[in-house]
């Protein structure tokens, strides 16, 4: 196999990866797959002439990333499908043949990704269509009656029961990939912040360690301690969220009200460090803009204690709840295969009984030094992801309170530097819904060339669509929150 082998937020140079044919770029990547490795990231070297396709695969066993590179090399921009082997590959292929052009050959279900009604290019996209006498079609949004983000859900039901769920997304066109090749580096750590409003420190931390890496930047090991504790605030108060939006949605308003109470004491302790709620601002290259001292580190740890205790109680209440779990169990299963055949990520994949998290499988930053617990549950239903909130605020307020008592000496940010021409690098980074990728790319001159991302909800969203499958349409809306994704994230 013509590949090569990186870590986690490490440079390498654009000359060292090895690009085949496109015969010998599929067999190297079915090879992997077949030993268990799950694909990143597939796009252009650059996107201006794509004639040159890159894919990066991790194997979570040996926490390494391999990567290997297509030369189409004059021939038809165009290759055999992975998916009808690898169904983890779909979205990718669809997304690179929408984005680019470039056709997998006898894929099972080339779809929109962030174009609604046509495939590439120009070709009428045709919604699934279920036929029968006793079958019904109930559309719903993508203007949806409440405060949400667009998106598109066609269900094919049979009375109350859902057969297919189909997910149309790209209402929102931000160009955030293309706008991180042409801002100046301030303006870069704003936009990463507002890649998925509710992930604004999970992807601005991607976002500055890809630019460290190729930039040679070294972080202190305070600054690193104070991104991840801020990083794991955000995972709290989004956790305390959904736990909350779950709630409500099957009535339970005592448990829904409380979590709220406790979400708005996470995030008043981001404000407390950097002056706002959402972290925004915190991250810098090189680390951090603002100091955790004694004062405001001894608000916070009662903040979080007050939360830990608390917040024990009200899951007591809601997973005793006869009504409640009548709700949660057995609705919306996901099984393990499915979930590994597909490429769940994050808590969703977790739920399913998947050991997929990056902060242990690809571990960056403090949690190279100080380790968190993988957590899973077997059942991939609505109870699953709902209880495993629960457990990893747990675990979770436990790591931050063990960080801040011992926060280590140092300066909280290191000098800036140029990024290497010819490189790149992948950023992995576990944010609260699941595995954030950066993959970054500089030309001859060192400036950015192609700017990939991958949001955990570009993964999801097709989990959310099978776990409807013979489910009760309405039960929807409470297996929509119990994965929680984000629209904007898939977006971009």
């Amino acid at each position: 196999m013509k590949l090569i082998e990186v870590q986690n937020n490490q440079m390498f140079k654009i000359d060292d990866i090895r690009f085949t044919g496109k015969e010998e770029f599929r067999d190297t990547i079915a090879e992997l797959m077949l030993n268990g490795s799950r694909l990143i990231s597939l796009t252009p070297v650059d996107p201006d002439n794509p004639k040159k396709i890159f894919a990066a695969l991790t194997d979570k066993n040996f926490s390494v990333i391999y990567l290997s590179g297509c030369d189409f090399n004059g021939s038809a921009l165009e290759y055999e499908s992975f998916a009808n082997d690898f169904p983890q590959t779909n979205y990718f292929e669809c997304e690179l043949a929408e984005n680019y052009g470039i056709m997998p050959l006898n894929h099972p279900w080339l779809r929109p990704v962030r174009k609604q009604n046509v495939i590439m290019g120009n070709i009428p996209y045709h919604f699934f269509q279920l036929k029968g006498e006793e079958v019904h079609e109930v559309a719903v949004g993508p203007i949806h009656a409440g405060v949400i983000e667009p998106g598109h859900f066609r269900f094919q039901c049979h009375g109350e029961l859902v057969y297919n769920l189909e997910i149309n997304l790209g209402y929102q066109h931000r160009g955030v990939e293309k706008l991180f090749l042409q801002l100046n580096s301030d303006q870069r750590i704003i936009l990463s912040e507002s890649i998925a409003g509710d992930t604004a420190l999970g992807h601005a931390f991607a976002h500055c360690h890809a630019i460290e890496s190729l930039s040679n930047i070294q972080l202190s090991l305070r600054a690193k301690v104070i991104r991840t504790v801020a990083a794991e605030i955000e995972r709290v108060a989004m956790h305390l969220s959904g736990l909350g939006g779950i709630a409500n949605d099957v009535g339970f308003a005592l448990p829904s009200a409380s979590y709220g109470r406790l979400r708005t004491l996470a995030i008043n302790s981001l404000a407390l460090i950097c002056g706002s709620r959402f972290g925004r601002g915190l991250f810098v290259y090189g680390g951090v803009r603002y100091d955790i001292d004694n004062e405001i580190k001894n608000s916070v740890m009662e903040n979080l204690n007050t939360i830990l205790n608390d917040v024990r109680q009200v899951n007591d209440y809601m997973f005793s709840s006869v009504g409640a779990l009548s709700r949660f169990e057995e609705t919306g299963i996901v099984s393990k295969d499915l979930a590994q055949s597909i490429g769940l990520v994050g808590l969703a994949a977790r739920s399913s009984g998947l050991e997929e998290d990056v902060r242990i499988n690809f571990p960056y930053s403090a949690y190279r030094y100080n380790p968190v617990s993988m957590i899973t549950l077997s059942t991939g239903d609505v109870f699953a992801r709902a209880r495993l909130r629960a457990l990893e605020i747990d675990e979770t307020l436990r790591f931050i309170i063990e960080q801040l008592e011992n926060l280590p000496e140092g300066e909280i940010k290191a000098g800036s530097g140029k990024t290497v021409p010819g490189s790149a690098v992948i950023s992995m980074i576990e944010g609260w819904r699941g595995e954030i990728v950066h993959s970054v790319f500089t030309d001859s001159e060192g400036k950015l060339m192609n700017y990939k991302i991958k949001d955990p909800s570009f993964n999801n969203w097709y989990g959310l669509s099978l776990a409807l499958r013979e489910t009760g349409i309405s039960d929807f809306p409470l297996c929509n929150k119990s994965f929680d994704l984000s629209y904007a994230g898939h977006d971009l």
